[in-house]
């Protein structure tokens, strides 16, 4: 089974996953994020997917699926511990974790502030 890099589109698909998410699962994750400074990496992983997909799992049944390319009927034909083989491979990889360790500095924190100036400009017509 071949997992494919985490792509820029895949930033998009978790945060709309996580987006989903019941207000306990949130808290849940984010004390598994708190305390897995040195926890063993695969348990800290193993948390996560066991927090989300409790809520998620069809989305995440989806995300997996085009993470190796194949059909979710596909998926679902493949031994049991694929889900948690895919998952195991993206936190070996530390992709995964380099995106649960920016949501979590992220969280709570307005948006960082702009560093260029900005200056709107008018297409078109306007009005005076």
């Amino acid at each position: 089974m071949v997992i494919r890099e985490l792509k820029a589109k895949d930033v998009k698909t978790l945060a709309h996953i996580l987006g989903k998410l019941k207000p306990a699962s949130i808290g849940d994750l984010f004390n598994v994020l708190d305390k897995k400074k040195g926890d063993n990496l695969m348990a800290v992983g193993m948390s996560i997917f066991r927090i989300v997909a409790a809520d998620l799992t069809d989305d995440i049944y989806e995300w997996l699926a085009d993470l190796i390319g194949k059909p979710i009927e596909e998926l679902d034909d493949m031994p049991f511990n694929t889900p948690a083989d895919i998952i195991k491979e993206l936190m070996n990889r530390g992709q995964f974790k380099d995106f649960f360790d920016l949501a979590s500095r992220q969280a709570g924190k307005a948006p960082p502030k702009s560093t260029t100036s900005f200056n709107p400009v008018t297409i078109g017509r306007t009005e005076k």
